[in-house]
């Protein structure tokens, strides 16, 4: 059984549930209906009233247009399946919670919401969920043992045979943790996995 089974198996949730999830748990929220609203007019998406927001939000209304959907999916930063893929929902669950549990060691909300929004442009190209999960669990043992925002903003900025040196003696699994944050710093700043071959050290 993987990491999302164990957290939250695929089940006959609601459109209704799924929206009031995201409400509540979006990392820049927990956001209010008429909140949701004015979102989506800032990011000139198409925008119901704060009435129409509720009765999606508690199942009296339950057939929403794919524009709706498609609109609330993108301002949540969710992949627009997300409403009608049971795997998706709770893969993407998953990682908003071990998202807002990184907010406590310094993360702020819009940069949680960003690394949603990345992980949901990587599932959209064919990463497995489960190692984008894997990732976030990496995040967490760097957090438990003391290592904060500011130190990985620090570690990008530090020269490459440092980072090496300080990598000697390291368990598999240290190594692995390791490996895990520099891919998501490189990922951050735009840049590949790994580095070109003819890349300047």
């Amino acid at each position: 059984m993987t990491e999302i089974d164990r957290q939250q198996p695929p089940g006959d949730d609601s459109f209704a549930e799924r929206l009031d999830f995201l409400c509540t748990n979006d990392p820049r929220g927990p956001f209010s209906n008429p909140e949701v609203v004015r979102m989506l007019e800032k990011e000139d998406m198409p925008a119901p009233s704060g009435t129409y927001i509720w009765q999606l939000r508690t199942g009296r209304s339950d057939n929403p247009t794919k524009k709706t959907m498609d609109a609330l999916a993108d301002m949540f930063g969710v992949p627009r399946d997300y409403w009608a893929n049971d795997a998706t929902a709770a893969a993407v669950n998953v990682m908003i919670k071990r998202l807002n549990g990184l907010k406590a060691k310094g993360a702020t909300p819009e940069q949680l919401h960003r690394q949603l929004k990345g992980f949901t442009q990587r599932m959209s190209q064919g990463v497995d969920p489960e190692k984008l999960v894997g990732q976030l669990e990496a995040l967490e043992r760097f957090n438990a043992a003391g290592v904060t925002a500011a130190d990985l903003e620090r570690l990008k900025d530090a020269r490459v045979t440092g980072i090496a040196m300080r990598a000697v003696g390291l368990s598999p699994q240290g190594l692995d943790a390791a490996v895990a944050m520099i891919e998501h710093v490189r990922r951050l700043e735009g840049l590949p996995p790994e580095p070109s071959a003819s890349a300047e050290i």
